[in-house]
């Protein structure tokens, strides 16, 4: 089955890189590429030169600038070997990336969204960049891959989800951290910090509903005690080296909407070598 995939892109090394890694990860499987780019004049942000041009030439020279780069990018995409499992669309909208991800996601019904960690106006050191942050915290009909500059493509051959069972997790999604792990035949390592005796009636419940989807790769269930999930996870994966992170990403509070608590990405850490696969609950 074709699988469709999104790829925003704002013509960075970060985003270019993300789009490379999804080609690699998918090389098996008959795809289609969704390449996109936005373009909308915010009211910060930009410079004293482009506050004064009039809003219909900086929407044409805005349009012009996206096309070129998205022309740029099939042209690279041509020197790469060529796979005829994989067909490419680009698209440039003149909207915000979000407005223009939840269009295309509620017609196109995506099977994964791949994207960089952070764009090119994210200036922060070890942190998720805004427009990353925006699609997690609103996009929750498929999966999305994070994927930082520094990472270079293997295929994965560890997987780690990390999970306190306590979120009913969406069967399609499990199904699609199954498929990627079958693209490398990698296994999947659940990870929890909470002790096994201790598991309330509905952890029980979702852990026998997560250890029936992985059935089908190799998979282990690991606890670590007395620590901090995002300390447990990043010690968990340096020391077994894992190439990917998923958990599963609860649907945000009204307070974390609002930008005054933590998303569930930001309290796992920031990794900037190991991409990470945000899966939603129901």
């Amino acid at each position: 089955m074709e699988k469709r995939i999104l790829l925003p892109t704002d013509f960075s090394k970060n985003s270019w890189n993300a789009i490379k890694y999804a080609i690699k990860l998918f090389e098996g499987k008959q795809c289609e590429f969704y390449i996109l780019h936005t373009y909308a004049k915010e009211t910060h942000g930009l410079d004293s030169l482009t506050l004064l041009d009039p809003d219909e030439a900086f929407n044409k020279m805005s349009e012009i600038k996206s096309k070129e780069g998205l022309g740029d990018i099939l042209i690279k995409l041509s020197k790469l070997e060529n796979n005829t499992n994989h067909c490419f669309h680009v698209v440039s909208e003149s909207t915000l990336l979000l407005d223009a991800v939840k269009y295309l996601n509620k017609k196109l019904h995506f099977d994964i969204i791949v994207m960089g960690a952070k764009g090119i106006n994210n200036k922060k050191g070890e942190s998720y960049g805004k427009h990353t942050l925006e699609i997690l915290k609103s996009i929750r009909k498929c999966p999305i891959l994070v994927v930082p500059s520094n990472v270079d493509f293997n295929h994965p051959k560890e997987i780690v989800l990390t999970t306190d069972f306590n979120a009913d997790i969406k069967i399609s999604e499990i199904k699609n951290l199954v498929e990627i792990a079958k693209l490398s035949n990698a296994s999947i390592q659940v990870l929890s910090i909470t002790q096994p005796s201790k598991l309330s009636f509905f952890q029980k419940r979702n852990k026998v509903v997560i250890r029936k989807q992985l059935k089908e790769v190799d998979h282990n269930f690991n606890t670590l005690r007395n620590v901090k999930m995002g300390i447990a996870l990043s010690c968990f994966v340096s020391i077994r080296n894992s190439n990917m992170i998923s958990y599963i990403d609860k649907k945000p509070s009204l307070w974390q909407r609002l930008g005054l608590g933590k998303l569930n990405l930001n309290k796992l850490g920031y990794y900037a070598d190991v991409p990470v696969l945000a899966l939603h609950s129901k």
